[in-house]
Parts: structure tokens; sequence; C-alpha cells
């Protein structure tokens, strides 16, 4: 908004910051009310994910089942996870890329053209460094995203195939996620 129509901070604050603060707000209310109410949520170790309900003592146990002597289902949050993983891992694995793809390609072309402009006006020698710098902003921000997210989505996948998370992918999940906040 303040590259390509020019508005000024106090517009965003007041007009834009709201929406970009209530919809995530919103979202992970709706998220974790819904596994709430499903029952669907269990401990996850620290991750922010909705894990499956899998201790050793199930071993041999289909879901649903309950051992003897044990009060919480075998594979109790299998439903969550799933809904997490279509809903949730679905939405950041291709709903956001698209969304900053197309903000920092759109803020990307407004400089472009501003740049484009200055030249029209007798600035010959023009630096556009200003282009180039976002350019590679796009690049930065698009790898930080991929390194950032891929190794949870695919342990996900995993869980919802009942499958156990390959143990170098869990460390590669652990060590990646803290990326979140580069990009």
């Amino acid at each position: 908004a303040v590259v390509k129509y020019n508005k000024p901070d106090r517009y965003i604050r007041s007009k834009v910051e709201p929406f970009l603060h209530g919809i995530p707000v919103v979202l992970a209310l709706i998220g974790s009310i819904t596994l709430l109410a499903e029952q669907n949520i269990n401990n996850g170790g620290g991750n922010c994910y909705a894990p499956v309900y899998k201790p050793p003592h199930c071993i041999g146990y289909e879901d649903g089942q309950t051992r003897e002597g044990f009060d919480i289902p075998c594979g109790r949050g299998h439903d969550g996870a799933v809904l997490f993983f279509y809903v949730g891992g679905l939405t950041t694995t291709f709903l956001v890329p698209l969304i900053i793809g197309s903000s920092l390609g759109i803020i990307h072309r407004s400089v472009s053209k501003q740049e484009n402009n200055m030249a029209g006006y007798g600035a010959s020698n023009i630096n556009r460094s200003n282009s180039r710098l976002v350019l590679h902003r796009v690049i930065a921000y698009s790898v930080s995203y991929v390194l950032t997210w891929s190794f949870s989505i695919i342990g996900i996948g995993f869980e919802i195939a009942n499958m156990e998370w390959p143990t170098a992918l869990w460390y590669l999940a652990n060590i990646f996620n803290p990326l979140q906040g580069f990009f």
C-alpha cells in the first residue's frame, strides 16, 4: 500500500493492520475449538500441531481401541491430524506462498515501474538497485518459507499414514521450524 498506492503509515495502521492481526487469531480460534470439541487435542511435545495419540502401550491395538487400565483410546487425534493437515498444512503449503509471492511480485513491479519513470525524466544513469533488492528479498523469503515448513508437512503426512516420523525428518523439522521468524 505504501509503495503502490502511496498510502501513509497511519492508513495502514488503521485500515489494513487490524485484518492482518484479526484473521490469524480468528482462524487459530476456530481450528483449536474444532479440535478440542472433537477431542482431537493431544500432547504434541511442544510442537504446534494436533498429534495422534500413539504411546508404546498402543502397539498392536487399532485406532479407537482402549487398552485395559487406560482411559484414552489408541489413535485418538487421527481425525484431528487429518483435519489439521488438510486445512492447516495445505493452506500453509499452497495459499501462503501464493499470497507472499504475488504481494512481493506486485511490489517488485511497482518499484521497477517507478525506476523506469525516473529514467524517462532524464535520470539516464539511474541505479536499478531497488528493484534488484526487492527481487533478492522475494527469493530469500521463498527459500526461507520452503525450508521452514517442508519437513513439518512431510512429517504430518507420515502421521496421517499411521507411520512414525523418521528420526532425521523429526530433527530437520525442529531445526528449521524456528525459521518462521525470518519469512
